[in-house]
């Protein structure tokens, strides 16, 4: 088979033409994959610690009242307490999201004689794809989108 010469460099250029754009759309895909993943992860924690601090700690006791001895509290800070709306938030995080990452987190409403309860979080996603974050509406220079989450449940 014989191939003219000046189409034997044709394969060469459109493989140097495509292949960049075909390795910013794959890791594209991978980077919307991991915020998709984070943000569902963040949501997912805050509903959790949510909704360990609306159950009741015992259903008989003071049906009508919202206080610190019928709702779970936050505990201390670094308490193993399994029961504790903290250790719950962080009992839910992926291991692929660091915790120096998470920003702005706010536990309203727990322990108190307030109704309502509710956990709030963000988190920044640093993004490989050049360009990306500016593409979905992240405002951070540094190539860092923050995605945010929160939930409020009532009290049982």
């Amino acid at each position: 088979m014989n191939i003219p010469a000046k189409s034997r460099g044709q394969a060469t250029v459109e493989m140097a033409l495509v292949l960049p754009i075909f390795i910013f759309v794959i890791v594209g895909i991978f980077d919307f994959g991991r915020t998709m993943h984070s943000w569902s992860t963040l949501n997912y924690q805050c509903l959790k610690a949510a909704r360990a601090a609306t159950k009741r700690i015992s259903p008989l006791i003071a049906r009508n009242l919202y206080t610190p001895e019928t709702h779970l509290q936050l505990g201390v800070e670094g308490e193993e307490n399994v029961y504790s709306v903290r250790s719950e938030f962080w009992r839910y995080r992926s291991p692929v999201m660091p915790v120096e990452n998470y920003e702005n987190l706010s536990f309203t409403g727990v322990g108190t004689d307030t109704k309502n309860v509710t956990i709030s979080a963000s988190y920044k996603v640093s993004l490989m794809t050049p360009f990306m974050g500016s593409l979905v509406g992240g405002s951070n220079k540094d190539g860092t989108i923050t995605i945010s989450a929160s939930v409020t449940v009532e009290k049982e």
